[in-house]
């Protein structure tokens, strides 16, 4: 009696720590459903931004150099793939946790499965050596009527016991089936994903290698740089008229809170005070490729305007938040690729360009050192890197001015 109670104790034990850890898992698992969502709406919102582009590099075609287009079409095809692989990697990572959690499920229940096993083996083999024999004695033994039926709802107890301790090793072999089954397509699935990922990288090397071939006769052919230039000038000026319009949208709707508030008798938050330099963070560690200013091309002698810092990382460095703000913009961006904007008050705005992958969302409050996305080469880029702008008012400074 006390072995079979110490038995369904224990078995109770390991049924609270199971959904413990179920939930546990339950959580992890919604962290990369929301993972995936959010790159899932990032791809949206990346292809209708490429679409409405599109449609304006059609209106202008005329106007444009060949190459200009062709880079462009190019470093779209390349983001929008990116953007793929991005959701494939993920989902592959639910499915690799699926597996591992219902391989830690199976090892459980067969460990379950066992022991009560065990305990209904040594019962039978009880009741094989001793029949009813055992009970018959043990009411027979009683003291009085009153210790006889004590006895005998022990033996009920005991009975009952045995039928739940069945009834349970027949419901975990039922469940370790289900999971069997469930973890062969998990299998499956993850098989069918590495496939898909495996097509998916290699349209993006195509994509890559076909864009690097296109900047490889750009660098030797003044024409096709000058068209290459004015590109990346017309993306700079987007991105100034773009910043322009969203910190006035900002601060109209600022302003018409502010007056809500008033009306109210609430206290109206003070203007942030602009503030000169020193004071940002690195976005990343790395080495500078490229520094901000206008140079002259050392074989072409023209001269060529860059508005940010070029830092060199490997594809996938966390790329972080220079200070706190909310996030302006997330999402393509002609020339800039993935691009994530970022607005510190007082019309100072961060820029983080050339991402493989977006890891935040518009209006998004961040803090300093938040991780924001990650380090690639979407747009016209020749190879991993973070372009990193500083601007005022929309116009482009020297982030040197603005780090720490």
């Amino acid at each position: 009696m006390a072995a079979v109670r110490r038995t369904i104790a224990a078995l109770a034990v390991c049924a609270l720590l199971c959904a413990c850890g179920g939930a546990f898992a339950a959580a992890k698992q919604s962290d990369i459903d929301a993972q995936i969502k959010q790159q899932e709406r990032e791809f949206e919102k990346i292809q209708k931004q490429i679409s409405q582009n599109q449609k304006k590099l059609t209106e202008t075609a005329k106007r444009e150099k060949s190459v200009a287009n062709q880079l462009n079409k190019l470093s779209q095809r390349i983001t929008v793939t990116q953007q793929r692989v991005n959701i494939v990697s993920l989902k592959m990572q639910k499915v690799k946790k699926n597996i591992f959690t219902l391989d830690a499920d199976i090892k459980k229940m067969n460990k379950d499965i066992a022991a009560a096993q065990e305990i209904l083996k040594k019962r039978m083999v009880n009741i094989y050596k001793y029949g009813g024999v055992a009970e018959f004695n043990l009411l027979m033994s009683s003291r009085g009527a009153e210790d006889a039926l004590a006895n005998s709802y022990l033996l009920g107890k005991i009975a009952e016991q045995d039928k739940k301790l069945i009834d349970y090793l027949t419901n975990e072999k039922r469940k370790l089936t289900m999971t069997q089954e469930e973890l062969r397509k998990e299998h499956s699935t993850l098989k069918d994903q590495n496939a898909d990922l495996a097509k998916q990288n290699k349209e993006l090397k195509s994509a890559a290698d076909e864009r690097n071939a296109v900047l490889a006769k750009v660098r030797k052919d003044k024409k096709l740089f000058l068209a290459e230039q004015e590109e990346l000038q017309r993306a700079s000026e987007e991105m100034q008229a773009a910043i322009k319009k969203l910190l006035q949208q900002k601060q109209k709707l600022k302003a018409q809170a502010d007056a809500a508030k008033r009306k109210q008798g609430k206290p109206v938050a003070p203007t942030p005070v602009y503030y000169k330099g020193g004071r940002l963070a690195w976005p990343i560690q790395g080495k500078i490729t490229s520094q901000f200013g206008t140079r002259v091309h050392p074989v072409f002698k023209t001269k060529i305007t860059h508005t940010g810092l070029d830092i060199s990382a490997p594809k996938g460095t966390p790329i972080k938040a220079a200070d706190p703000g909310e996030v302006l913009y997330t999402g393509w961006m002609r020339g800039y690729g993935q691009v994530v904007i970022i607005d510190h008050g007082a019309n100072l705005t961060t820029v983080y360009a050339h991402m493989s992958k977006i890891e935040t969302s518009e209006n998004a409050k961040v803090t300093r050192n938040t991780v924001i996305g990650r380090v690639g080469a979407t747009g016209v880029a020749t190879g991993n890197h973070l372009h990193f702008e500083v601007r005022v008012n929309g116009d482009a400074v020297n982030p040197m001015k603005y780090l720490k």
